[in-house]
């Protein structure tokens, strides 16, 4: 009996001490679970190229606004190749990225990324260049078929003036490379704004959204045909190529009136100048961050956390300065680069469509332009 009553004290005595220890363990085991469920925010970033000053602006301000919030991040560049865009994004999802912006390099061939991505239960969203996918949650981007038709527009407007109410003369156009999503569409524009009228000729150059490759595809039009009325940019650099190009064969660009769509250092140098006519700038710098923004929203809180089709969205509505100085400036003080902006849709997606900036000699040095942010600044 003695024997029998220590056992079951013995046993009544481990019971009681065990309590605590075992409330202590659940505890402990509830916590883990709860940070286990805690969503990350790690995003990664798949750019077309980085090659010219926005599209270094552009994959800068990745970088400086994810910093800002704490956020992990990889930045990458494809060099121009969609295989190598690919390869990238599997790289960065495989790493555990929660989300994934793309500027894709061609609409189709980027599709896979999409998949695999899908698959990985990684929310994707693009900006400045989309993808033709429905799976993919959001686009930012103002519009390259959109700039171009309004440039298209605005070479008319020009050229009925030169001709007395007539709309003819002979365009020199500057394409992107041929296979590339932006060149279609920003060709795609202005061919909606000229074709219509049979008496004006567009000769076409591509230049690879590069200078020296698009003063020498110039160079080469341009003595074929020197009687040129207007040049047509598809980007900065481009414009810029041509405008050498004139320079070299002795031709005067103040002679001929020359569009182009981003208004880079060196056609704000050019525009002041006199040799480029005007610019229509876009918001590279607000691009991604606004992406950037929704993205993490989105992992937080899924699809609602999205603006709706039909709504607009403001400059007071959304707020992106992070009070953080880059490059000596507050990057996404002034929002009047890109607001308001309209929420439709492109490929069965979200498009955040934003708004840009119309460049002349009125507004070229104006500080909001990101051609005029000190880029040799940290």
């Amino acid at each position: 009996m003695r024997k029998l009553f220590f056992v079951v004290f013995i046993a009544a005595v481990l019971a009681v001490i065990a309590v605590p220890f075992a409330f202590s363990s659940g505890q402990a085991q509830s916590s883990s679970s709860s940070s286990s469920q805690a969503k990350t925010i790690f995003l990664g970033i798949s750019t077309k190229t980085v090659t010219n000053p926005w599209e270094a602006y552009f994959q800068d301000s990745f970088k400086w606004f994810a910093g800002d919030h704490g956020w992990k991040f990889i930045a990458e560049g494809a060099n121009g190749d969609p295989a190598v865009q690919l390869q990238q994004s599997r790289q960065m999802i495989n790493r555990g990225i929660t989300g994934l912006i793309v500027s894709a390099q061609d609409a189709e061939a980027a599709v896979p990324i999409v998949q695999y991505a899908s698959e990985h239960h990684v929310p994707v969203f693009t900006a400045d260049a989309d993808i033709k996918s429905p799976n993919v949650k959001m686009y930012v981007g103002f519009s390259g078929e959109r700039a171009g038709k309004e440039l298209g527009d605005d070479i008319v407007k020009y050229l009925k003036k030169k001709y007395n109410g007539q709309a003819k003369g002979t365009i020199l156009e500057m394409m992107g490379p041929l296979g590339g999503a932006s060149a279609q569409q920003r060709s795609k524009g202005l061919h909606d704004a000229v074709d219509q009228y049979p008496n004006i000729k567009v000769i076409k150059a591509e230049g690879n959204f590069q200078e020296q490759p698009a003063e020498k595809a110039a160079s080469d039009k341009l003595r074929a045909n020197p009687k040129v009325d207007a040049v047509y940019g598809a980007n900065g650099p481009m414009a810029c190529g041509a405008v050498q190009a004139m320079k070299h064969l002795n031709m005067d660009p103040k002679s001929v009136y020359i569009a182009t769509i981003d208004a880079t250092p060196c056609v704000i140098n050019q525009i002041n100048a006199g040799d480029i006519s005007v610019a229509l700038d876009q918001a590279a710098g607000f691009y991604v961050p606004i992406a950037e923004h929704y993205l993490a929203a989105y992992i937080k809180d899924g699809a609602s956390a999205l603006p709706k089709v039909g709504s607009t969205i403001t400059g007071s509505e959304l707020n992106l300065n992070t009070g953080a100085m880059h490059a000596g400036i507050l990057p996404w003080k002034d929002n009047s680069a890109w607001a308001p902006a309209k929420i439709t849709t492109e490929y069965g997606h979200l498009w955040f469509q934003t708004g840009a900036i119309l460049v002349t000699k009125k507004n070229a040095n104006d500080k909001s332009l990101w051609a005029n942010v000190p880029l040799n600044k940290k």
